[in-house]
């Protein structure tokens, strides 16, 4: 192969990788301007089928991925044992979106009656332009009156 064929070779893979990294580049940038609410919504319509005692609605809102690893039973199992305080929460509220490539990472808080907050970590997946619940973690329960941090003005 002569020089200039290497040349052309050689400039056609960079040509091929350059294109390839800008169409990743619109793709993320497409996830990432979903605006929050619609990522909420996604959260809220779980909470809500938790409420209901509507274990088939909230299940259509988890990812495939989980849904390999739970059935239906299984999940609503996991929903009554794992999750009451879903269901008792008179009050919830979402913090910022974080985006990590086609996860998102959403803080939420569960206002209960007694005052208790529960904080939670939802984590949302991108499958086919489609945002699904891939896990939630609860974490420690903040008693009322619990100063929150922060500053004070």
């Amino acid at each position: 192969m002569n020089r200039t064929a290497k040349y052309l070779l050689l400039a056609g893979l960079l040509a091929v990788c350059g294109a390839g990294a800008l169409l990743q580049n619109k793709v993320e940038r497409r996830r990432q301007t979903v605006p929050p609410n619609a990522l909420y919504a996604i959260v809220w319509k779980q909470i809500a089928a938790f409420r209901e005692d509507d274990y088939a609605s909230a299940y259509r809102q988890v990812s495939t991925n989980f849904q390999e690893k739970f059935n239906i039973e299984a999940f609503s199992d996991l929903a009554r044992t794992e999750y009451p305080s879903v269901r008792r929460a008179q009050r919830v509220e979402f913090g910022a979106v974080h985006f990590e490539g086609r996860h998102a990472i959403i803080p939420a808080y569960l206002f209960l009656p007694d005052g208790d907050v529960i904080p939670c970590i939802y984590s949302l997946v991108n499958e086919d332009d489609t945002w699904k619940i891939d896990g939630a973690r609860i974490l420690r329960r903040w008693p009322a009156g619990r100063r929150l941090g922060g500053m004070r003005s």
